[in-house]
């Protein structure tokens, strides 16, 4: 009778064990298909700065009349931008010069504050601009993909890293 109980208590370990085992591979395999759907979701598409148009060309599969128009759109778009951009690291580098100063100037600094507000709004204006210019020439499918490709854009860093909620710690390196 003993030897009939050690069996029945086995079999049953044994069947407890397998469903465990059964339910964390299901529990592995779920986990792993949520993760391919949120990287399929959130896949940053990175253009490269000095050749828009080939990647726009390959991305929105464009013809070459809206080849060439988005070629024009992108060197009008570059030169301001740059610009623009120029101007801009030269006001921060400006901004941070005056903080670091003995006596800093509270007025100059809110003034260089506001000039690069303004200087943002510009870019952003050009690049509100430059999108609807080109999405005025796609058809549904490019402009669908055109959104998906600024949506993606919008995700680059910042231009002042703020630590991250629970991860940096101090004595780590940064890392980007």
């Amino acid at each position: 009778m003993a030897t009939k109980n050690k069996y029945r208590i086995l079999i049953w370990v044994i069947v407890i064990l397998a469903a465990t085992n059964l339910s964390m591979g299901i529990s592995f395999w779920y986990h792993k298909q949520q993760d391919k759907k949120a990287a399929g979701t959130q896949q940053q598409v990175e253009m490269p700065s000095e050749q828009r148009t080939r990647f726009f060309r390959e991305q929105l599969n464009l013809q070459p009349d809206q080849v060439d128009y988005f070629r024009e759109l992108n060197r009008n778009y570059n030169r301001s931008a740059r610009r623009i951009s120029d101007q801009l690291s030269l006001l921060r580098v400006e901004m941070v010069e005056e903080m670091g100063k003995a006596e800093t100037n509270t007025t100059k600094l809110h003034a260089i504050s506001s000039e690069i507000g303004e200087m943002h709004k510009t870019l952003k204006d050009l690049t509100i601009d430059y999108y609807l210019d080109m999405k005025a020439v796609c058809d549904e499918n490019q402009q669908e993909k055109l959104k998906e490709i600024f949506l993606s854009m919008t995700k680059l860093k910042e231009d002042v890293s703020l630590p991250q909620r629970g991860g940096r710690r101090f004595g780590r390196q940064n890392r980007e």
